[in-house]
């Protein structure tokens, strides 16, 4: 081997000079004998600036093209998919407030008096959460005051009928006695006096609109449409209808009982509804025993309300753990325990 070949061999084994953490830390930021930022020449950086700024362009652009296409597939005002064509189906949910603060559980429990406000204090506030878009409703021509004597005659496709929460009090009244108290934030709602309000309201499906029962001697032939209408809320039905002859707006209603799950419940609730003389009135329903129909069909027309019904509990058994039972009937509402479909469950509890 020449000299001139070792020393090539002695030049291309040398190892690469040792640096400290912080000079090599330095040359990545700047090399100076190759002119390279962050481990890359002027040239190098631009290419790959360039190329990602073109494929991200060309991905965003994409995007909101398709995004824009799927836009020109819905309707602003209804959605593509409703009822049975969709996923909510036709059956409302009924829910109730308030809400426990543990959202996996349906226990309301409390001691009435003023003493035990921490107690209840969260039940009350919730409610006056819920009832605040009540408190202001949208102003305009398409609100208008609804009843049952003119709204079928009068109410316009683009209405919406107007839900007073002033109307959240007894229909029966008793001089002098907790009859005369409402379901309102200046009586607490009922909870200091033990006398709790639950609402409860039906979930908006565009474009449902109720079946009533509105016929007396078709429910009392069938009996109940064979079981499905109990006994009980026929009664009231027909009270109803006797109250308003010849007039069936008044039995438009998605109708609405709660009750009992087993007979030591509807004991401890007191569930004689003032059928029986000298008896107390012990579930009271406000403004009426059900929704009424001219609320309905929900269309998202600005401004709508969803109607709401305050049963209130007149003095339950103390101490005892009540499971209650709340039901809409209408022809087109399934009721099914198993999947609780057209119902709502919740325990009571009130303390001393």
């Amino acid at each position: 081997m020449s000299g001139k070949d070792k020393g090539n061999d002695e030049y291309f084994s040398l190892a690469p000079p040792k640096r400290s953490g912080w000079e090599s830390f330095r040359l990545f930021l700047w090399n100076g004998e190759t002119s390279q930022f962050l481990g890359r020449t002027a040239g190098s950086w631009v290419r790959i600036i360039g190329f990602y700024f073109v494929l991200y362009s060309f991905l965003a652009a994409f995007f909101a093209a398709m995004f824009m296409v799927f836009l020109q597939t819905l309707d602003q005002a209804e959605p593509k998919w409703k009822q049975n064509d969709g996923l909510i189906g036709t059956n409302p949910g009924l829910g109730f407030r308030p809400k426990p603060s543990n959202v996996e559980s349906t226990l309301i429990q409390f001691q009435r008096g003023e003493a035990n406000k921490p107690s209840w204090v969260e039940y009350t506030t919730g409610l006056e959460d819920f009832l605040k878009p009540y408190e202001k409703p949208e102003a305009g021509s398409h609100v208008v005051n609804c009843d049952f004597d003119t709204s079928a005659q009068t109410k316009k496709e683009n209405e919406v009928c107007l839900f007073k929460i002033t109307t959240l009090g007894p229909e029966v009244k008793k001089p002098n006695t907790d009859q005369d108290k409402k379901c309102n934030k200046e009586d607490s709602f009922g909870y200091s006096r033990g006398n709790p309000c639950i609402f409860l309201k039906l979930n908006k499906i565009f474009g449902w609109q109720p079946q009533p029962y509105d016929d007396i001697e078709e429910l009392k032939k069938d009996n109940g449409f064979n079981g499905t209408v109990p006994q009980s809320l026929i009664k009231v039905i027909e009270e109803t209808a006797k109250e308003h002859p010849g007039k069936k707006e008044y039995l438009n209603m998605v109708w609405v009982e709660c009750t009992g799950v087993n007979e030591v419940d509807k004991e401890n609730i007191g569930e004689n509804m003032g059928d029986q003389p000298g008896k107390e009135l012990k579930l009271r329903y406000t403004p009426y025993q059900g929704f009424p129909g001219y609320y309905f069909p929900f269309n998202k027309t600005p401004g709508y309300m969803s109607p709401i019904v305050a049963v209130q509990f007149i003095d339950p058994l103390p101490g005892v753990l009540i499971t209650v039972e709340c039901r809409a009937y209408a022809k087109n509402i399934i009721y099914d325990k198993q999947r609780r479909l057209g119902l709502v469950k919740f325990e009571l509890k009130v303390g001393e």
